[in-house]
């Protein structure tokens, strides 16, 4: 690495990750290409989660207001590197992860690189939807119909764009912060986005299928946010319609007949009911949280 390369700091927000924190941070500290610091953001934790993340060697710092959007904005602005790079306390970097997801910022224009969120665990019939839905996926993210976003486990941007915007805004308490951030950086600050499937991070995700529906459910409360701000916005898909979103939970005995006689599992049918509902319920928690909350929609360059 030359001497001029911009330099890259690591933010990892945690709320009560002790039993994952150290191999996130060890794996962070053993980077082929070092960051200038890795900065764990507590989020209000009630276990041993800073200090065994200063145990580890990473920087603690708090941020008491809890949501995971409030926590990396507190670790950006607190680092002092041209470079941030994100990550979550249940994923484990890949060695070359920081080196594969910093090199396309040797182009100008590159403002933000994704990389790879690899399922780590396929033992549980969860864990196998995962896959097999491309939850996560970030390929699939990065084909979004309307523009390519990055999940925050596995996501860099340059400090000055973060800057430029603001951060990420803290509305989007706990998802769909990491789509507005995408959307931002090339919508208003005219930057580009690349994806980098090399930079791999092992995401580690629980066996209970409640693993699945829970942030299913957070998702979909950020996903009814994003409607509020980037639907008068140029291209920004249409809203799916009540029947649409839960045809899932309608065709469920036509999928699981049609599984059994094609000899392959009927669980991720099943799952795919169950996360039906949970998107409801998360679109309604999403509504409630508009109307007390507020996101001020964006409506697109004038003609």
């Amino acid at each position: 690495m030359s001497a001029d390369a911009p330099s890259v700091a690591i933010v990892i927000p945690v709320r009560n990750g002790e039993a994952m924190v150290r191999a996130c941070v060890a794996a962070c500290l053993a980077q082929s290409r070092r960051a200038r610091e890795v900065i764990v953001v507590d989020n209000g934790s009630t276990d041993r989660t800073a200090s065994e993340a200063a145990a580890a060697g990473a920087t603690v710092l708090f941020e008491s207001r809890r949501g995971s959007f409030m926590a990396r904005n507190r670790g950006w602005r607190a680092a002092a590197a041209d470079i941030i790079a994100f990550t979550d306390v249940d994923c484990v970097p890949e060695p070359t992860w920081l080196a594969e997801l910093t090199e396309p910022f040797g182009r100008a224009d590159v403002e933000g690189v994704g990389g790879a969120i690899v399922q780590a665990d396929r033992n549980s019939a969860s864990q196998r939807w995962i896959v097999e839905r491309r939850f996560l996926d970030q390929q699939f993210n990065a084909d979004h119909v309307f523009l390519p976003f990055f999940a925050t486990a596995n996501v860099a941007y340059r400090r000055r764009v973060l800057e430029e915007l603001d951060g990420f805004d803290e509305t989007f308490h706990h998802t769909a912060g990491d789509n507005d951030m995408s959307w931002r950086v090339q919508a208003l600050a005219g930057g580009h986005l690349v994806y980098r499937p090399s930079a791999r991070v092992q995401h580690h995700v629980g066996e209970s299928a409640t693993e699945v529906t829970a942030r299913w459910r957070r998702y979909s409360a950020g996903i009814y946010l994003l409607e509020r701000r980037w639907s008068q916005w140029p291209g920004f898909p249409e809203t799916p319609g009540f029947w649409r979103r839960t045809r899932r939970v309608w065709e469920l005995p036509f999928a699981l007949a049609h599984r059994a006689a094609t000899r392959r599992p009927l669980s991720i049918a099943a799952i795919d009911a169950a996360v039906a509902v949970s998107s409801e319920i998360g679109r309604f928690k999403g509504y409630l949280d508009a109307r007390t909350n507020p996101v001020t929609p964006l409506r697109g360059p004038s003609r």
